[in-house]
């Protein structure tokens, strides 16, 4: 199930007013988010965006600080990066993605991780967000709705 679809931009201030104005949304609170990520091949590195959600659904919209050298950066001539879906097992997502065409991008693809990206030769990301692990703020978005995580016996 989709549940996102995500815009890098320069400013995130000012993309949220672009966004905001032109369809009338609003948005949550700036995230400012840091964390360990690792590359495809394993390689590590320290993933610094800010970034928001627009409060509207039933798709939420999501705007982030592009970072360049990562997988937080999007292809180039759009600031389209990927849409977001739900999943309960990220491992199982990698194979049926992989016998698709997709190929891991990065992010680490374990049971206790939040979302792991996918790439194919269109030049735009998946991004497989693990359904079991909670992301305060955006439970209207989980499988079956505002009632919180679901487990992967409850998903749809």
């Amino acid at each position: 199930m989709i549940w996102h679809v995500a815009f890098a931009v320069d400013n995130l201030e000012e993309g949220m007013e672009q966004f905001g104005s032109a369809l009338h949304l609003d948005w949550l609170p700036i995230k400012n988010f840091s964390g360990e990520s690792v590359l495809a091949d394993g390689t590590p590195y320290l993933l610094k965006t800010r970034l928001t959600f627009a409060t509207a659904g039933p798709c939420a919209l999501e705007l982030f600080e592009r970072v360049p050298g990562t997988p937080n950066e999007p292809a180039q001539g759009t600031a389209f990066h990927h849409m977001g879906y739900w999943t309960s097992d990220l491992s199982k997502e990698r194979d049926r993605l992989e016998e698709c065409g997709w190929f891991h991008q990065g992010g680490p693809v374990t049971p206790d991780s939040r979302a792991a990206f996918f790439a194919s030769s269109l030049g735009i990301f998946f991004e497989a967000c693990n359904s079991t692990i909670p992301r305060p703020g955006l439970d209207k978005y989980y499988p079956g709705g505002p009632t919180g995580v679901r487990q992967p016996d409850q998903l749809l």
